[in-house]
């Protein structure tokens, strides 16, 4: 690897810090201010990777991210149409992002992190954001991000790390009548 390489790939090792950060906060606020700053970051990283389809999901993943953050405060931003809105979004960022089928991976992964990033509960949030991490690591695997694809294990674990912090015993309780 020459030094252009080093760099792209330590700036998706600074993307990596904030995307499992993000999963480690307490509130659902928090965890998109750091979640969009990470997609933020991964966009450069793909967009230098030539990773376009990473590119075109971290456009609509940002903005998507952005949106969600105002859930609570915008009546506007409560709508429920809005992650249907999204979906088609990154399905069409896929088509316009066409790489072949590997555009595929983060397609799905996207619209399941769109179903769970909707919900309210942050134990929802983290459950439901264990499922796409199988179709990015792919990706990532295959375009040479290899800060993506220790990304993807990491974020996993941060979730796993979650659940087990906050959300063990409510778990617990609700197993329990």
């Amino acid at each position: 690897m020459d030094q252009t390489d080093w760099i792209i790939q330590l700036i998706g090792f600074i993307g990596l810090f904030f995307i499992v950060l993000s999963f480690q906060q307490k509130t659902r606020n928090r965890i998109l201010i750091v979640m969009v700053t990470g997609q933020l970051i991964f966009l450069v990283h793909f967009s230098l990777l030539g990773a376009w389809t990473g590119v075109g999901m971290n456009i609509v993943g940002s903005l998507r991210t952005i949106l969600f953050r105002f859930r609570e405060e915008r009546r506007w931003a409560d709508h429920k149409a809005w992650p249907v809105v999204f979906v088609l979004f990154f399905w069409l960022a896929c088509l316009i992002f066409w790489e072949g089928w590997l555009s595929l991976l983060p397609a799905i992964a996207m619209t399941i992190e769109t179903i769970g990033l909707w919900m309210k509960s942050t134990t929802r949030i983290r459950f439901i954001n264990l499922f796409p991490h199988p179709f990015w690591f792919t990706y990532n695997l295959l375009k040479n991000s290899w800060a993506g694809t220790l990304t993807e294990i990491l974020v996993f674990l941060s979730i796993v790390v979650a659940i087990f912090r906050y959300d063990r015993n409510r778990l617990i309780r609700r197993s329990n009548p």
